[in-house]
């Protein structure tokens, strides 16, 4: 597998999260190709999209969140061209006007129920012009944008794809096993090395503006204020937790992403750096142990789908943390393998119910857990067989996920949705 291509789409950074993200960057793109002032705001999106965007901090908001104000700052001030930083550097003017829109009842928004996990097509309009662009399948893919009916950009959604809907890179490595994994997070050269170190100082940098402020709910800064609660268990949990923090607040600072979200970054990343940096662990050491936490997490990912009902930043990114640390603790293939399985029977029943404060306490607890999961397999304790759903074999276990997220909850995300429309919207 080309090393390469999956870190350069699977593990980037990102400012705010992805989904409202997505909603911003469409708007951007559509922005590019309207003229005059925009009148109305049409925003469709996919459940997942709605979901996760609806009552989430959006970068440089000034406190504001929601799929609205970030689709009006995309199209008033969002660069495109800055991918997933679309919205860095919004001046405060623009948020002001920004909020007028939306108070004004200028953004229209529609949920539909089928069709991909990710889905958001923004039109802009006003008397003389109508353009819409529509971002789909990947957070930071655009797929066709239209301008007064006719087709300016056009981008066949099935580009490079195999018959299991994912790209190639993605479906060669849902066919690996763990040591394969293991192997290939060996082979890292010196270039990703860095760019897997960069990752930690970026999300470290991030995760101690948590701690020294009052962001979301303050889940790192209350681990970190309670002195008796120490150890490497707890820093691990505060760290983690102040990281989602500042994300979920919506505060301007990028985070490494994983598996096309900052929130799986957080979580695949910050845990084992803190214990490799605290055992004393090569820097080698810890990039390799990072970068095969992020292929654990996007094996898993390929078998749950982008967006699932349940937690990705646990359940997911959980998996490769507790893979990762097993590796920074001196641990083998077949450890990793089982800190996987132990860290999945903990957690693989939470339900995604949209990005917001309270996925600090998630990140945190998917930390935690991992760390747990990763010391009981060292100890060769732990899920040593098969236990209910989850088996020491990942592949089998993620099939088991799979059928979770695609059939058992196939109805959830609609529900909750369902539920987060009975209030007003953000």
């Amino acid at each position: 597998m080309d090393l390469h291509e999956f870190f350069a789409n699977e593990v980037k950074p990102a400012m705010g999260c992805t989904e409202p993200v997505a909603v911003a960057l469409a708007a951007a793109y559509a922005a590019r190709e309207f003229e005059g002032e925009i009148e109305s705001i049409d925003l469709d999106v996919s459940l997942n999209i709605y979901k996760n965007g609806r009552d989430v901090g959006i970068p440089g908001a000034m406190g504001q969140r929601g799929n609205r104000i970030a689709v009006v700052l995309g199209a008033l001030a969002g660069d495109a061209d800055k991918g997933l930083l679309v919205l860095e550097g919004i001046p405060e003017t623009v948020v002001e006007k920004a909020k007028a829109m939306v108070d004004a009842g200028v953004v229209n928004v529609s949920v539909r129920d089928e069709g991909p996990s990710i889905y958001v097509a923004v039109t802009l309009r006003n008397a003389d012009c109508e353009v819409c662009a529509v971002v789909q399948d990947r957070h930071d893919t655009l797929r066709k944008v239209t301008k007064n009916g006719q087709v300016v950009f056009d981008k066949p959604a099935t580009e490079a794809k195999s018959k299991a809907g994912l790209p190639p890179y993605l479906e060669e490595l849902m066919t690996l096993g763990i040591q394969e994994l293991w192997d290939l997070a060996s082979s890292i050269d010196k270039d990703l090395e860095g760019y897997m170190l960069e990752g930690v100082q970026m999300n470290m940098g991030v995760a101690n503006q948590g701690l020294e402020g009052s962001w979301g709910l303050g889940v790192g800064a209350t681990l970190a204020e309670h002195k008796d609660n120490s150890g490497l268990l707890a820093t691990v949990k505060k760290l983690a937790g102040a990281a989602a923090d500042v994300r979920m607040s919506g505060k301007s600072a990028a985070v490494m992403s994983s598996a096309g979200s900052g929130n799986h970054g957080i979580t695949a990343i910050i845990p084992v750096a803190v214990v490799g940096e605290a055992v004393g662990a090569p820097q080698r050491l810890i990039a390799e142990s990072v970068a095969f936490s992020h292929l654990v997490t996007g094996y898993v990912k390929t078998y749950t789908g982008r967006l699932t009902p349940i937690c990705g930043c646990s359940v997911a990114a959980g998996a490769g943390a507790a893979a990762g640390m097993v590796r920074v603790l001196g641990g083998t293939p077949d450890m990793a393998e089982h800190a996987v399985a132990s860290l999945i029977s903990s957690l693989m029943g939470m339900l995604c119910d949209g990005a917001k404060g309270s996925c600090g306490l998630k990140v945190s607890a998917a930390a935690g857990e991992a760390y747990a999961a990763a010391l009981m397999a060292m100890d060769k304790r732990g899920v040593q067989q098969d236990e209910g759903l989850v088996s020491p074999d990942i592949r089998t276990t993620c099939l088991a996920l799979s059928k979770l997220c695609t059939k058992a909850f196939s109805n959830t995300d609609k529900v909750i949705v369902e539920l987060l429309q009975l209030r007003p919207d953000s």
